[in-house]
């Protein structure tokens, strides 16, 4: 892993920076960009207020991610060797080959989170559900579900394997928190967005669920909060160099704030702000404000960084034709026919 550009945060570029412009006299956010970013979401403890690591932290954090990266090329290559000679109910689906882990610009923070100071998410409201993905140990979450909590409004896993909807969003192929849940942040794959801005529109275009949001940029007013959708309905203008777009009325059956594992309350009431501004030759700041007070105490700000890349975005099947949901819900009940003595 090159890390040459360790030392060069995209704050720093921006300051004398000028956007080159587009043919409508916009600053050009055009193009595929990679979000890679391996600062974690929320700021582990230690680092206290602490916004940004200083060069040995980061030159460390690099070193971890190459020799990771390193272990798990060789991992693969003796489970490769095994798998030729044992059978094996792991299917490989995904390995280093689809993982892409060059930050050019990279994050110089401790957290994305930038607000609250401590770079945690903020306490959640009295009443607020949190759901969380079950262990692996108990993929069916048998024993523990709560029909209160449903619907399930986890990414991951499911509150149980009774029916459909109680399988997570990403399990079911609707969304993908990683990417567009609803802000863009890194996954471990498929981190990238094509932006294409036209003089009444723009649109945001991420390849991990291949789900277009249009924003429109003719102070049109939104759709009527009865009408709610997993992207929401976007609304963008032009503050500066920055393209500011705002989203609101998002399916209540989504989580406010939805990790891999865990998710807080609905996104019914949010209000999502986000910025994109032109930092440098290839070099994009992203910004995003989460405002739902029903869920939260306080307002959640985070900041991830974006990189031009010089390549096309894919199609993100998922599991065409939910086979993989449906095979879910029978290996469930084949899993009840064992339990009572059925072993057919």
């Amino acid at each position: 892993m090159v890390i040459a550009h360790l030392l060069l945060p995209v704050s720093l570029l921006a300051q004398d920076y000028v956007a080159p412009r587009d043919e409508f006299g916009y600053p050009d956010l055009n193009g595929v960009w990679n979000f890679n970013d391996s600062t974690p979401f929320e700021r582990p403890t230690s680092f206290g207020d602490r916004e940004f690591l200083n060069e040995e932290e980061l030159a460390a954090k690099f070193n971890r991610l190459a020799s990771s990266q390193s272990r798990r090329s060789q991992r693969e290559q003796d489970v490769a060797q095994r798998v030729l000679e044992v059978p094996t109910d792991d299917t490989g689906a995904y390995n280093t080959f689809w993982s892409y882990y060059d930050e050019p610009f990279p994050n110089t923070r401790t957290s994305m989170i930038i607000y609250p100071s401590n770079g945690r998410i903020p306490t959640t409201q009295n009443g607020v559900i949190t759901q969380r993905s079950p262990p692996p140990s108990n993929p069916c979450n048998d024993g523990l579900v709560v029909i209160a909590d449903r619907p399930s409004r986890i990414s991951f896993g499911a509150i149980s394997c009774d029916r459909p909807q109680d399988f997570g969003l990403a399990s079911r192929c609707l969304l993908f928190p990683q990417t567009t849940g609803p802000y863009i942040k890194a996954n471990s794959y498929n981190n990238n967005v094509q932006i294409v801005v036209t003089r009444d529109y723009v649109m945001l275009y991420t390849e991990l669920g291949n789900d277009p949001r249009i924003v429109r940029l003719d102070n049109s007013p939104f759709l009527d909060h009865r009408i709610a959708t997993w992207t929401g309905s976007s609304r963008g203008r032009w503050e500066g160099d920055s393209l500011v777009v705002e989203t609101r009325h998002f399916n209540p059956n989504m989580a406010s704030i939805f990790m891999r594992a865990v998710a807080f309350g609905s996104a019914a009431e949010m209000v999502l702000t986000e910025r994109f501004t032109r930092v440098g030759d290839g070099a994009l700041e992203y910004e995003f404000t989460v405002d739902d007070p029903a869920t939260f105490t306080e307002q959640i700000v985070g900041v991830t960084h974006f990189s031009r890349l010089d390549a096309p975005i894919y199609e993100f099947a998922c599991h065409e034709g939910n086979y993989a949901l449906l095979n879910m819900l029978r290996g469930a009940r084949l899993e009840e026919l064992r339990a009572e003595g059925y072993d057919q």
